[in-house]
């Protein structure tokens, strides 16, 4: 009964050609890379001028690594523990330092770079290359979500066919739930369970 009744819809359902062309459509068309950082982006495979994006923001990253490392030398601090590399929405990407190390950079601070901001946490500043550096990668940036806008509504379009999968595997796994919790509380009773008469009264 339960392979008639359940597992072999479920099997129909999850197949090759129902639950896992979804999957398949997600893998395919989500950075599944930018998504551990909570950003929700359009793979750069899944287009050609997404690549070509890509590869010019991998070589900016790379090129603002070796920035932020040589400026740890400059400034003989170690990289990722003294002087580490912020990346956010006011400022874009900034170095940053503790409060206790700035008095060991305080003159080279105040005459190589531009101090954006003195907090309890630390002391955020940035040099001309690095904001160069930056507004280009928040450029390319807004280019890319620009161009995927037009492949988010294809893909958003293509994963709402999959709809009748998530409604049907819904029900089918509910009704599961709810047997398989009465069956748990049934089995777990202190007294033996049987089932109730139902009268028509």
């Amino acid at each position: 009964m339960m392979k008639s009744r359940y597992l072999k819809d479920l099997e129909l359902w999850t197949g090759a050609d129902r639950l896992n062309k979804f999957i398949e459509l997600v893998e395919t068309a989500v950075d599944l890379d930018h998504l551990e950082n909570g950003e929700y982006m359009i793979s750069s495979s899944y287009d050609s001028a997404l690549t070509e994006l890509k590869e010019q923001q991998e070589l900016l990253d790379s090129q603002i690594y070796d920035l932020h490392r040589q400026t740890a030398v400059d400034l003989d601090l170690v990289v990722d523990k003294a002087l580490k590399l912020d990346k956010g929405t006011q400022f874009g990407h900034v170095f940053r330092i503790t409060k206790k190390e700035e008095p060991k950079i305080r003159k080279k601070l105040n005459t190589q770079f531009i101090v954006l901001e003195t907090r309890k946490d630390g002391v955020k500043f940035t040099n001309t290359k690095l904001k160069k550096l930056g507004d280009k990668y928040q450029q390319i940036l807004e280019e890319y979500k620009s161009c995927q806008k037009q492949l988010v509504i294809k893909v958003v379009e293509i994963s709402a066919t999959f709809s009748e999968v998530f409604e049907s595997l819904a029900e089918l796994i509910s009704e599961l739930d709810v047997l398989l919790s009465f069956a748990d509380l049934a089995s777990s009773c202190p007294t033996p369970y049987t089932r109730p008469d139902i009268t028509s009264s």
